[in-house]
């Protein structure tokens, strides 16, 4: 029988031969709970997640995990050579993305979408997953209000159904409540690139690392959107 919460007991972690990022580390999440995990870069929030969710195992220590976990990484990588709406099929099912704005990407090489569009692409089938653990580093990246707002509601209801939820976030979701695991060193707040939209009847404002600019501008000029701003986001 799987264990009721999600723990990690004495974790170790390095690369290859270098030093040691994680050290001893417990922690356990119970059925219902939110964690969210904070450190400066390089202390290994990413490195916990993908542990947490099961990608790889640890060197030192245990994982256990109550059932199968979704997992979104923060950069979605090396997808495969195939339509995005076949590969959404393959992970989400036959229904469709909830996400409406994947709706004019679905022909495109799953390959070929750009760093934003994959990420959203990936997330909606991860909040799709009949999971109990859903562990996701920096979802909020590249989405709207709107989008935000679905995510919170998903998450939300997940809690409340006794899933558990993991997040590294730089952009914080307005979840409430929740177990802070702070894996030290100093903290800055990366900037971020504020654009405002205008498209299909409505106005989007998406704030996005300075990298993924040109891309989501691309995206939204392809699509005959108009750009009305951008602007560091203060």
């Amino acid at each position: 029988m799987p264990p009721a919460a999600l723990t990690a007991e004495g974790v170790w972690w390095r690369y290859r031969r270098g030093p040691w990022v994680l050290r001893e580390l417990s922690v356990e999440v119970a059925p219902g709970q939110l964690l969210r995990v904070r450190g400066g870069n390089g202390r290994g929030k990413s490195t916990l997640l993908r542990l947490l969710a099961g990608v790889v195992v640890p060197p030192k220590g245990r994982i256990r995990t109550p059932g199968r976990a979704a997992y979104l990484p923060q950069l979605a990588r090396d997808l495969p050579a195939v339509r995005a709406g076949r590969l959404s099929a393959l992970l989400r099912g036959p229904d469709g993305p909830d996400d409406d704005r994947l709706a004019g990407h679905l022909a495109t090489r799953a390959d070929e979408l750009s760093a934003g569009t994959a990420r959203r692409l990936l997330l909606d089938a991860v909040l799709a997953w009949p999971a109990g653990v859903v562990v996701l580093d920096e979802p909020a990246d590249g989405l709207d209000d709107t989008a935000v707002r679905r995510l919170t509601g998903v998450l939300t209801d997940r809690l409340d159904a006794g899933g558990i939820v993991v997040l590294a976030e730089h952009r914080p979701l307005p979840l409430p409540g929740g177990t802070v695991l702070d894996l030290g060193g100093v903290v800055e707040a990366e900037p971020r690139v504020r654009i405002t939209l205008q498209g299909d009847g409505a106005r989007s404002v998406v704030t996005v690392p300075p990298a993924e600019r040109d891309a989501v501008l691309r995206d939204a000029l392809g699509r005959g959107w108009s750009v009305l701003a951008v602007e560091p986001d203060r």
